[in-house]
């Protein structure tokens, strides 16, 4: 079982991560701890990622996650091509998107301590592609609520 909890920057990935990891008895990483030196000053000065930006990211997440068997990773994936590189490395995903709307997005962004700052929420939105390859959760239940319905529904 290797399940992603996606979305945009400040809608609770990493919290409902962590539950939901704990909830099923099995690793938690976060992937914002795999970003490379040069990626994490981008975003601290207020640059959005490109796509070769995630390239190397992208390359160290999808080796972690092949050599798991039981892990949920929070990770933006915000692009379907992403979530297919991931998928091509470590074989069958699954991917909840939570959804949040742009205002409490912001207050969470600006109430937080992370290299991310609010001033690129509006890229990542514009970035961020739904489709049917992912499961779009509503997270303005508690983070709790969440990770126990994407645990129950799987």
């Amino acid at each position: 079982m290797k399940i992603i909890i996606a979305g945009v920057s400040g809608s609770g990935k990493s919290t409902v991560g962590k539950l939901l990891a704990e909830r099923l008895g099995c690793e938690f990483a976060d992937a914002d701890d795999y970003h490379p030196p040069e990626n994490i000053a981008k975003m601290k000065a207020g640059i959005p990622l490109d796509d070769a930006d995630r390239a190397g990211w992208l390359e160290a997440l999808g080796d972690h996650l092949a050599s798991r068997e039981n892990i949920v990773l929070a990770c933006s994936a915000l692009k379907r091509i992403y979530r297919d590189r991931l998928r091509g490395m470590a074989g069958p995903l699954e991917f909840f998107v939570l959804s949040l709307d742009k205002e409490s997005l912001m207050q969470r962004l600006e109430s937080r301590d992370h290299f991310m700052p609010a001033s690129l929420l509006d890229s990542q939105l514009a970035t961020l592609e739904l489709g049917n390859d992912v499961k779009v959760i509503d997270n303005t239940l508690g983070a709790g609520e969440v990770a126990a319905g994407i645990a129950a529904g799987r």
